[in-house]
């Protein structure tokens, strides 16, 4: 059985957890926006994670509030609703089978998971990361040490080999292994450079801020820092080059500190062919109409915000 999962710790996690019920003996890391597109080859020995349904999988579960509208009158074996953690929605599946025995010892680390993937965070969490948290930085593609080619086993190797140390491993070991240690130092020496990069490149409007790192090579960084700079915006707009520039990526959420937005992103972002949560998402926008989207998406944003 083929797992099709999303290259973050949420997705990791999903493998990790379904490893221990179902026969996995592959692990295949795609892109949302691949799936969404029918990019993926999908048969009926494929179980689906944390990315968008296919009908032609044997199982599906997510837990994202657009792929949950979406797919509301679709008959499929798994589940999706909205939760936490796509890897809370395999849990509470196999655990209503009578199968949490075998899942038992993950629970610490699928609260961990819970709390990163819903952001639920402290300010300490985002500044000075430690344990799970840092962990779960280093996994997540949007920090972009997956950019960064020079490491000694590339990205798709390491969480690849993050399923198994998780499997076998303590925190604690697993902060100490060599790929690891040298991603985590490559994190640490970019924070400086990451908040200046943030500040260049990123302004305010109303009540949103909005960075713009098209044609900028962007340093490592964490992807809620911008909440700790502009502490007054409610939410922000992320604008980067897509892959081999072919697309331009938006990536919109709310502050996880200034927790006072109204605008349901993942409703918003469906409407430009993306898709996510009430509270984040992103879709991807064709080169030449970029512009004139990302405007109108900004307005309609404020326009919410406002009312």
């Amino acid at each position: 059985m083929r797992l099709l999962t999303r290259s973050d710790f949420d997705g990791i996690v999903c493998a990790v957890l379904l490893k221990q019920v179902e026969p996995i003996d592959t692990i295949e890391f795609c892109h949302p926006k691949d799936m969404q597109d029918g990019k993926i080859e999908v048969t009926n020995q494929d179980i689906i994670t944390n990315l968008p349904y296919h009908p032609n999988a044997f199982m599906w579960f997510d837990h994202h509030a657009s792929e949950a509208v979406r797919n509301q009158q679709v008959s499929f074996k798994g589940r999706c609703e909205v939760a936490p953690s796509a890897a809370r929605v395999v849990y509470d599946y196999y655990a209503a089978q009578g199968k949490a025995e075998k899942l038992e010892r993950f629970k610490p680390l699928l609260n961990e998971v819970d709390k990163f993937d819903s952001a639920q965070l402290t300010p300490e969490d985002v500044t000075n990361p430690q344990g799970w948290m840092l962990l779960s930085y280093i996994m997540d593609p949007r920090t972009g040490l997956g950019k960064q080619h020079d490491y000694q086993v590339s990205n798709k190797e390491l969480m690849l080999k993050m399923v198994d140390w998780i499997e076998k491993h303590s925190l604690e070991e697993i902060l100490e292994l060599p790929d690891v240690k040298e991603r985590i130092k490559r994190y640490k020496e970019d924070e400086q450079n990451f908040k200046e990069a943030l500040l260049k490149h990123s302004r305010q409007e109303e009540s949103v801020v909005i960075t713009d790192f098209r044609n900028v090579v962007a340093p490592v960084g964490n992807r809620f820092l911008i909440y700790t700079l502009f502490p007054t915006a409610n939410i922000s707009v992320r604008i980067m080059d897509g892959k081999q520039n072919e697309t331009v990526v938006v990536a919109v959420g709310h502050s996880i500190f200034n927790r006072t937005a109204k605008t349901d992103v993942g409703a918003l972002m469906a409407k430009y062919g993306g898709g996510g949560h009430s509270g984040a998402g992103t879709c991807q926008l064709p080169v030449s109409q970029a512009d004139e989207k990302i405007a109108q998406i900004i307005e309609e944003i404020k326009k919410t915000e406002r009312g």
